[in-house]
């Protein structure tokens, strides 16, 4: 019996260290995982969260230079394309209408202004003191004499002749010598370019190819007229 009692108490002071040393390998165990499951709650809970870098309309407009609207559209910035071009007048540099003309038109419009050529010719020749001046004027009076004639003629009893009022222009009015020449000289280039413009509208829209061809006819004269004009425009420029 004292035997069976001493192998019972050695068997139970062999298990005790064995089981006492298992039972302290678990728990260091599970005090190890738990540190370092704190430990990551911990650096997770202290890294900060990384940048965003969502984009939103009003960044992608001010790169792209326009503006965003309250609702997030972007509006596209200005194109200078899109800048509005000015209408046509209907005119043409001179300030005359251009267009279709009836040849009843042409033909007043051209005797009217014809006939102020001749009357500012004349008071040149009779008042102006360039010698160039006047030879010009006399020959502006000749070509404007004889294409009023033509025009006229065209024109039958449709249209009546103007009347020669050698004080109707205003531009000459009060003037002799030099400023006579001058003013002369400036009004010579300004109305045949008006002129010009004219019979270049008929020669293309009159409503009868007699006018279209009458206007047409005239024009290298009157071209050589606007020419020698600017050419004595010029020189009495020069000359001052």
């Amino acid at each position: 019996m004292k035997h069976e009692r001493a192998m019972k108490s050695l068997q139970s002071f062999s298990i005790t260290p064995v089981a006492t040393a298992l039972l302290l390998g678990g728990a260091l165990l599970a005090v190890s995982g738990c540190k370092g499951h704190d430990a990551d709650d911990t650096t997770a809970a202290n890294t900060p969260p990384a940048a965003s870098t969502t984009t939103t309309p009003a960044d992608t407009a001010a790169a792209n230079g326009g503006m965003a609207s309250d609702t997030g559209a972007m509006t596209p910035p200005p194109s200078a394309s899109t800048a509005a071009m000015p209408a046509s007048t209907g005119t043409t540099p001179s300030g005359m209408a251009a267009g279709p003309i009836s040849d009843t038109d042409f033909y007043q419009q051209a005797l009217s202004g014809g006939q102020k050529e001749i009357d500012a010719g004349k008071m040149e020749a009779k008042q102006g003191s360039s010698a160039d001046a006047k030879k010009l004027a006399n020959e502006l009076v000749a070509d404007h004499t004889a294409l009023g004639k033509k025009v006229q003629a065209a024109a039958g009893s449709a249209v009546t002749p103007p009347a020669s009022d050698m004080t109707a222009s205003a531009d000459l009015q009060g003037k002799t010598g030099k400023d006579l020449d001058t003013a002369w000289a400036d009004m010579m280039v300004n109305d045949h370019q008006k002129t010009i413009t004219l019979f270049e509208n008929a020669s293309n829209n009159a409503s009868t190819d007699q006018a279209k061809k009458l206007a047409s006819d005239a024009l290298p004269t009157l071209r050589d007229h606007l020419k020698k004009s600017q050419d004595l425009q010029q020189k009495l420029a020069s000359a001052k």
